[in-house]
């Protein structure tokens, strides 16, 4: 190898990420806490928990299998993994990770052994089980959210949903759209036997009609729906329409259970409304239309911090297969995130649409022996910038009548 880097440097490397014994753990921990400090003066944080997937070949690499990659929306070889970012404003970072382990991992010991899966963590957990186990951990470590957000996933299932509400977690968390959903108080009866033949009921059943949660609101008129505006968005103001219901479900107990039905809708490029849906343990009149579709709508930072990890910091850029690497290089990825976060928060007066894309190029021109431009990168940003912040007003100009629209949602309630 040549450029001053030598073969005994790739091979402590290898070490580093490999074999080296240092925590993982402990270094996503620090992780959590620093971007815990760096939010603490945020009015509002939000705990979004996600998973992403990535196609990998092979069959040896640490959790692979054939099962569902939401990157690829099909089920191939793939190594999936749920994680939970902090989201505070416009920041977003990841902050700790579960590796999902299918039944063919678990229910094969060996594997597991030769992949340095410690016998704690051979033990199957579904994606929902393991953002509990999230959620609780960084509620030990002290680490401050104000409401829990996820995809349909995580809100259709009852336990997670019952083990938050026990916990007193507020969440707004998404459904399917065909959730069942009931408009009144329902009990649970035997239905009475109506003929002659056939085997006499038995099975306690609610005695109202349920209906899908997409089906109820064909039956909304546009009166129905309160524009709300969401955030200040590279694009304008981003704004919805909300709906919000109290409606009733069956839950894990086979009980009747009290639910705050959200939906938001806006029209996309073919002037035609999508829809989200979302379950929330929150009471009536605790919160406004605005701050409930704002709880909802966080999702997206999610997906901004898997782009930027992956795009920036090599989330995905990696050629391990054990358990300890992995681990190793996700705790690297987490603390590269937070001297990205915080050198935004230190450069937002003088630089305010500074990117994580940006420190990277930084990083890499201080250190580069040669450059491929005859600009130098903070030139380069410059322009960049401005060209951006162009667009940006180009965008608001469009939507004056709501430019002095400020999104501060009061979420201390």
């Amino acid at each position: 190898m040549t450029d001053g880097y030598s073969k005994l440097d790739y091979f402590k490397i290898q070490h580093f990420i490999s074999e080296s014994p240092w925590s993982a753990k402990n270094a996503m921990a620090d992780a959590a806490k620093d971007i815990n400090e760096l939010f603490a003066g945020r009015k509002h944080v939000a705990l979004v928990i996600d998973e992403s997937g990535e196609e990998k070949k092979g069959t040896e690499s640490v959790g692979v299998s054939p099962q569902y990659c939401g990157n690829l929306g099909k089920i191939c070889n793939s190594q999936v993994a749920v994680y939970a970012t902090l989201v505070a404003d416009n920041l977003v970072s990841i902050i700790d990770t579960r590796l999902y382990l299918p039944k063919k991992w678990t229910d094969n010991p060996e594997k597991c052994k030769a992949a340095g899966i410690p016998e704690a963590d051979q033990v199957f957990k579904t994606k929902t089980e393991l953002a509990l186990d999230i959620i609780t951990s960084q509620k030990k470590a002290g680490i401050r959210f104000d409401w829990i957000n996820a995809d349909g996933l995580y809100g259709n299932d009852l336990n997670l949903l019952a083990a938050l509400e026990e916990e007193d977690e507020l969440y707004v968390i998404d459904i399917h759209s065909d959730k069942k959903i009931y408009l009144e108080i329902f009990e649970l009866k035997v239905k009475e036997k109506i003929s002659n033949k056939g085997k006499v009921p038995s099975q306690l059943l609610p005695n109202k009609t349920g209906i899908k949660a997409n089906k109820y609101i064909e039956n909304l008129d546009d009166k129905d729906w309160q524009k709300v505006f969401l955030r200040d968005g590279a694009k304008g103001i981003l704004e919805v329409e909300t709906y919000n219901k109290t409606v009733y479900i069956l839950d894990k107990d086979n009980k009747c259970s009290r639910k705050l039905l959200i939906v938001s809708r806006k029209k996309n490029s073919k002037k035609e409304y999508e829809y989200k849906y979302a379950f929330s343990n929150a009471q009536d009149n605790t919160f406004t239309f605005q701050e409930l579709a704002y709880m909802q709508c966080h999702r997206f930072w999610v997906e901004q911090a898997f782009r930027d990890a992956k795009q920036s910091l090599g989330m995905t850029d990696y050629q391990i297969r054990g358990w300890l690497a992995w681990h190793h290089h996700m705790a690297l990825v987490m603390m590269a995130m937070v001297f990205s976060i915080r050198e935004k928060i230190r450069h937002k007066e003088d630089v305010p649409l500074l990117s994580i894309s940006d420190i990277r190029l930084l990083i890499i021109n201080k250190f580069a022996k040669t450059s491929v431009s005859k600009l130098p990168i903070e030139q380069q940003i410059k322009i960049r910038h401005i060209d951006r912040q162009k667009d940006i007003d180009y965008r608001y100009i469009r939507n004056q009548k709501n430019e002095q629209f400020q999104v501060s949602p009061n979420l201390s309630k």
